[in-house]
């Protein structure tokens, strides 16, 4: 690289002496406070070089205005990140918050259907307890009318063996009962 930037050099170099060889003539230039005459060689350089010096004041102050441009920025770049930091924090402290309210909504769900377990098994035994003694209770009654039922044959037994036989008795047979919306069905 620094071999192609130095062959470049002497190439200019020799494309100048060209230009200053080549524009010998004289020329008179008139200025605000006099005039000089020059060659035209020196007035091309001349104005070359002023615009070369125009161009790095401009430079200057284009760097100069970009610096200070770019350290608002900067500082507004510093800003932002810090915003951000905060930000991230807050977020991951929301995250934290949120994962600590679900797991405390899972763990009162849980409990709540541990709840609701118990009581259901606690009704179903209730349940399962009060069908035993209607169970219990509907045997027991069964058995008390069975028992009084074959009491009141033995005595109907014995009142008809004291009557006399039972051929004498009134085999009568009552009408089967009739239910009060009865005579609305067709026969």
């Amino acid at each position: 690289m620094r071999i192609v930037f130095i062959v470049l050099m002497v190439l200019l170099a020799i494309a100048v002496v060209a230009v200053a060889v080549a524009n010998q003539e004289i020329v008179i230039v008139d200025y605000l406070f006099g005039q000089v005459e020059l060659t035209l060689f020196t007035v091309m350089l001349g104005s070359a070089l002023a615009g070369v010096l125009i161009m790095v004041f401009f430079n200057i102050y284009r760097s100069i205005h970009n610096y200070l441009k770019s350290g608002s920025e900067r500082a507004l770049k510093k800003e932002l990140q810090q915003r951000i930091k905060y930000l991230e924090s807050e977020n991951k402290k929301l995250e934290e918050e949120l994962a600590r309210l679900q797991k405390e909504r899972e763990n009162a769900a849980e409990k709540a259907r541990k709840e609701l377990e118990a009581e259901k098994n606690k009704l179903e035994e209730e349940l399962g307890r009060q069908r035993k003694e209607r169970e219990e209770t509907a045997s027991r009654e069964q058995a008390e009318l069975q028992a009084e039922k074959e009491k009141l044959e033995e005595e109907l037994r014995k009142q008809q063996k004291e009557q006399g036989s039972p051929e004498e008795q009134d085999d009568t047979e009552f009408p089967p009962k009739k239910g009060f919306w009865d005579f609305l069905k067709k026969k």
